[in-house]
């Protein structure tokens, strides 16, 4: 019995070295008369996690994943593969082409390419279909999640689950099949079995893949790949190889690669020495039991963390746990968190009135509303209160950090941490580092985001952060002035959703609430400076009571609270504030509206990124894409304008600039970049 293990820690990524090393294994094994049977297995916490995704811009090395997958299916030999941990794309693609499978009971396989825009490409649009049938191929495939072991032991991806020692039990396994006379059991033999995969349920299928990979054409191509697996393996593998190799060069695969090593490299904070080591944060005060504050506290609860929810009001309190309970009652009902989990996380979290129960906690997250005043008079309170060695922290999405900071008293202790509501839901967390916030605050915020499961990006201070900066400055600004010069509302939504966003600015605003935005413009010194028109025409719609969905009506009105519909009374609205200004209204083509909204996001970028708010170019793309719905397969604004050309960017932007004037001006590092002929990617500060 042969037992071949791999070993290249972190995730045992299939890399050149080890398909190098499990070839020459093989061989060996091969050659070696005694071997009668082979067990594959792992070392560390998991089984082989995916292919080296570098691979895919240098091109891979030989020997080729195919070459080293056909050698063990061809071996001659038996080979038990033992599944632990997580079996993604290659890792799942090699256990195919062995000729039995056996998991551990918490493992998990999965094929997650289409994540990448790239499909299964070694194999596994061919070899999947043969072991459970193309229907259930293209299932696991479109839905490009893992799946626990009994489920695929259903399915029959494979044969046995375990429990106990996991090699012990493959090493018996193989012994038993020895026993019985039973040989190799190649994939490539089985015949596919297409009962169910017609055109009605691919339609179906894909239907609901658009939704997860929205704009996206691996999915299709995926399909296409699977349909080959009818022919013979050689030729089915060729036809992979063809549709594979040209997803990997796509745009959309370069796009989504950009950002899987994008969303890793936010968590690196230059001039953050390693040796600081974060607090360990087990008890957070959260203050304010609103929308905001009650998301926080289940974010923490659902993390393990022991949560102290605060309002001054009682009822604003009792409401906020309501809605707590409420929505674990939902996740159980969904199936997400059993009985006992909503138990456990409702005991976490405590409700109180006063101020003093958060002497002890490790953390204060501040949530409430954006009044710089009665977030200064909370932070000084707190910066008497709480612990020296607590960390505290601000919600706030607009408010300067570095003066709520300053009203504590001991501004080192002070961060800003800006949640995206629902804030149990969404993905992102800017952490906001103010000019005196200590290493050790920072750091204890990284790894918090982290614990949190979110994706943390560290930003600095300025009016809006990056996210909502570039919303409110660009994209929503230059949307709010094409309405004024004739787009319409729907022209506007129905642009933005074209490109790939899931909701046009309109419908976003009218959802979030027309009031908040324009609450932000009222804080002192935003709108000094600033020409008019600017946001004309959401602060008029505020000022006339059209707050969005909550009244009925906004930019849209809403007979059911959230079907948006045309309303008239928007268009007479925005033709009066056009006539106030002086402005001739005209035809905008669709081209004309997707350009100047973009490029206004694009500019705005490349302000923040050269007033070092944001450290790269990377981190605004992680932000845009992960919290404000920037379509995922174009790779972010800064990705984007380096696809387009930030030569030919700038060009237009200087032609912007010469007929609208103020707001247009392009960005110093813009016309830098275009003149040197460089990109926003791997830009650094001089």
């Amino acid at each position: 019995m042969a037992v071949v293990k791999v070993d290249n820690p972190p995730v045992n990524a299939m890399s050149q070295a080890m398909r190098q090393g499990l070839q020459d294994a093989f061989v060996a094994i091969k050659q070696d008369a005694a071997v009668r049977a082979v067990v594959l297995a792992a070392q560390g916490r998991t089984f082989i996690a995916g292919a080296d995704i570098k691979e895919f811009d240098s091109g891979p090395l030989p020997p080729a994943h195919l070459d080293v997958f056909a050698l063990i299916e061809t071996l001659g030999k038996p080979v038990v593969v033992a599944l632990h941990g997580t079996a993604l794309g290659a890792g799942v693609e090699i256990a195919l082409a062995c000729h039995y499978r056996v998991a551990a009971k918490d493992a998990k396989v999965g094929l997650p390419e289409l994540t990448l825009g790239i499909i299964p490409g070694a194999g596994g649009t061919q070899r999947l279909p043969r072991l459970i049938g193309s229907k259930n191929a293209l299932d696991v495939i479109l839905g490009a999640a893992p799946i626990g072991a009994e489920q695929a032991l259903k399915l029959g991806i494979v044969d046995r689950v375990i429990e106990g020692d996991l090699i012990d039990a493959a090493v018996a396994y193989a012994e038993e099949l020895l026993k019985a006379g039973k040989g190799p059991r190649p994939t490539c033999d089985m015949q596919v079995d297409t009962t169910g995969f017609d055109d009605a349920y691919i339609k179906s299928a894909l239907a609901g893949a658009a939704k997860r990979f929205r704009g996206q054409t691996s999915p299709q191509v995926a399909v296409e790949a699977i349909r080959a697996a009818q022919l013979p393996l050689a030729q089915g593998l060729a036809k992979e190889k063809e549709l594979g190799d040209a997803t990997i060069a796509s745009t959309e695969s370069k796009a989504l690669r950009h950002l899987f090593f994008a969303e890793r490299e936010v968590a690196r904070i230059p001039g953050l020495p390693e040796s600081v080591k974060p607090k360990d944060i087990q008890r957070v005060g959260i203050i304010g039991a609103g929308t905001m504050g009650r998301g926080i506290a289940i974010a923490c609860a659902d993390a393990g963390m022991s949560v102290t929810l605060l309002d001054a009001a009682a009822d604003a309190l009792q409401r906020g746990l309501d809605g707590i309970r409420a929505t674990y009652e939902s996740s159980v009902q969904k199936g997400r968190i059993s009985p006992e989990q909503m138990a456990a996380r409702l005991k976490a979290i405590d409700g109180q009135t006063q101020m003093e129960k958060l002497a002890d906690v490790d953390l204060v997250i501040e949530a409430v509303f954006e009044n710089m005043e009665l977030k200064k008079q909370i932070f000084a309170q707190l910066g008497k209160l709480c612990r020296a060695d607590a960390i505290l922290a601000s919600n706030t999405s607009t408010l300067d950090v570095n003066e709520i900071a300053a009203a504590s008293g001991r501004p080192a202790s002070v961060i800003g941490l800006h949640f995206f509501s629902p804030a149990n839901v969404m993905r992102l967390l800017e952490i906001v580092r103010g000019a005196k916030t200590s290493p050790e605050a920072l750091a204890t915020a990284v790894a918090l985001a982290k614990k949190l499961r979110k994706v943390g990006v560290v930003v600095g201070v300025c009016y809006g952060f990056v996210g909502n900066r570039m919303m409110l400055e660009g994209y929503f600004r230059e949307a709010d002035q094409m309405l004024l010069e004739g787009a319409t509302v729907e022209q506007i939504d129905r642009v933005i959703e074209k490109f790939g966003f899931a909701m046009g600015p309109w419908k976003v605003n009218d959802m979030g609430g027309n009031d908040v935005s324009f609450k932000s413009r009222e804080a002192p010194g935003v709108r000094d400076g600033k020409p008019r028109p600017y946001h004309e025409v959401v602060d008029e719609l505020v000022r006339v009571g059209r707050l969005g969905q909550k009244t009925g009506k906004g930019f849209y009105r809403y007979e059911d609270g959230r079907t948006p519909l045309h309303d008239p009374e928007t268009d007479a609205l925005i033709e009066r504030v056009a006539k106030s200004l002086s402005i001739q209204r005209r035809a905008l083509s669709d081209q004309e509206v997707e350009m100047r909204c973009l490029y206004a996001l694009i500019n705005e970028a490349a302000k923040i990124l050269q007033d070092g708010i944001a450290y790269r170019a990377g981190d605004i793309d992680v932000i845009w894409t992960t919290g404000y719905g920037f379509p995922r397969f174009r790779g972010g604004p800064l990705f984007y304008a380096d696809t387009i050309g930030v030569k030919k960017v700038y060009e237009e932007l200087v032609r912007l600039h010469q007929a609208h004037g103020h707001y247009w001006k392009p960005a110093p590092l813009l016309e830098q970049l275009a003149k040197s002929g460089g990109a926003f990617a791997g830009w650094k500060p001089a």
